[in-house]
């Protein structure tokens, strides 16, 4: 009897510790991005010298394909050269999927092998890693449901976003959006201003662990992600096949509109860490022009329901000095959201102490206007050719809306 006690006990030992080591190699992550009908983004972080790459394959499949981090026809690896010279991990790869099946599940891992070094005409690798298989389904461009979570302003609170999550039934969503300010800055040297912070910690890990190996956020930048010695970085967290950090997605019969509306306070003011570094006036001002050309195109126009996303409220409001950018923001945006027939626009910013919704038409918005975030969030439901809001949070009742279409 104790022969086979040992044995088993020494089994599970060696099952927990292979376990731990298969995976001690990665820092952070997977994590998805920009889940498509075609493809996904799928990003983690190493902690060693490694060239990575992604295998795909259909459940129950033994056929894999793989996918790499590709840059003019190199397969990207960690730099000894380069990266004690930057304040951003060069260990963070963003490994971009395509050519996929729409409404179709596919299973993936990443896999990491050991770069000792590299030169003109030889190289030294060393193990190769394989990560656990995780699933994830493309999405239906004949989608006629939709139920997308938002939460914005967590500052940092990992534990409150999950309370939050959970208080919105995040786990039968099929989007969720994160509105800006998840922190109070992107920094990762000491300073004398705040604490530093970096993404994984702040929130991203919180969501590996609760859902995004298997599904997608969306997230935009609240002025909290533009301060700081790693938000130049931030697409490299965060990456956007179109190149920008403003976005139109085309859901099924819903299209989802993310702005980027920068810093809120003015170009130039010393309090926002963007004196001579930073110029988000005509920055915003392309985006408006951008905009105007999206609202023209047929996936738009032809879209059943239209979403707009925004960390700052886009409304007809005098704002203080120290608003002065969030203030500009609007007024280059609300003119041509006017005309967008929107049916909606999320915003977070202001930290209300419960949920406000600017009716249509009271501070010059041709549509409603819901604003949440720091204690609670939102989750819209679109079921039936209804819009439902409901608003939720670890410390606030829940309410429900119905918007009038």
């Amino acid at each position: 009897m104790t022969k086979y006690r040992l044995f088993i006990t020494f089994g599970l030992l060696w099952f927990f510790l292979s376990a731990a080591q298969a995976q001690e190699w990665l820092k952070a992550g997977p994590y998805l991005q920009e889940l498509s009908e075609d493809g996904v983004t799928i990003v983690f972080e190493n902690t060693i010298k490694p060239f990575s790459w992604v295998e795909l394959r259909k459940p129950g499949s033994t056929s894999v394909t793989k996918y790499y981090d590709d840059r003019d026809g190199q397969h990207q690896i960690y730099s000894e050269v380069i990266a004690p010279q930057q304040a951003a991990p060069l260990q963070n790869f963003t490994i971009r999927v395509d050519g996929l099946q729409p409404a179709t599940q596919y299973e993936y891992r990443v896999c990491t092998q050991l770069v000792n070094w590299v030169q003109p005409y030889s190289a030294s690798v060393g193990d190769v890693y394989e990560g656990d298989w995780y699933t994830f389904t493309t999405l239906d461009p004949n989608a006629t449901e939709h139920h997308l979570v938002v939460v914005s302003d967590m500052h940092c609170r990992p534990d409150v976003l999950e309370q939050t999550l959970v208080a919105l039934d995040y786990q039968s969503a099929n989007h969720i959006i994160y509105a800006g300010d998840m922190m109070n800055n992107m920094q990762i040297q000491d300073n004398t201003v705040m604490a530093p912070e970096e993404p994984y910690a702040s929130f991203v890990n919180k969501s590996v662990e609760l859902f995004a190996h298997n599904q997608d956020f969306t997230i935009l930048r609240g002025e909290g992600e533009t301060r700081g010695d790693i938000s130049r970085f931030f697409r490299q967290y965060f990456p956007h096949c179109s190149g920008k950090l403003y976005n139109a997605y085309r859901w099924g019969d819903l299209m989802v509109v993310v702005l980027d509306g920068g810093e809120s306070k003015a170009d130039g003011d010393p309090m926002a860490d963007v004196t001579n570094l930073g110029m988000f006036k005509p920055y915003r001002e392309e985006q408006a022009r951008w905009l105007a050309q999206l609202i023209e195109t047929e996936a738009y126009r032809t879209a059943k329901y239209r979403i707009v996303f925004s960390h700052f409220p886009v409304t007809n409001e005098t704002l203080g000095e120290d608003e002065a950018g969030a203030a500009h923001f609007a007024q280059v945006m609300l003119p041509v959201l006017n005309r967008g027939n929107v049916d909606l626009l999320v915003a977070g910013h202001r930290h209300p102490e419960e949920p406000t919704l600017i009716s249509k038409g009271s501070k010059g918005n041709e549509f409603p206007v819901l604003i949440q975030g720091h204690n609670f969030g939102a989750r819209i439901d679109i079921v039936d050719e209804k819009i439902s809001i409901t608003t939720a949070g670890a410390a606030v009742q829940t309410r429900v809306k119905s918007l009038k279409r």
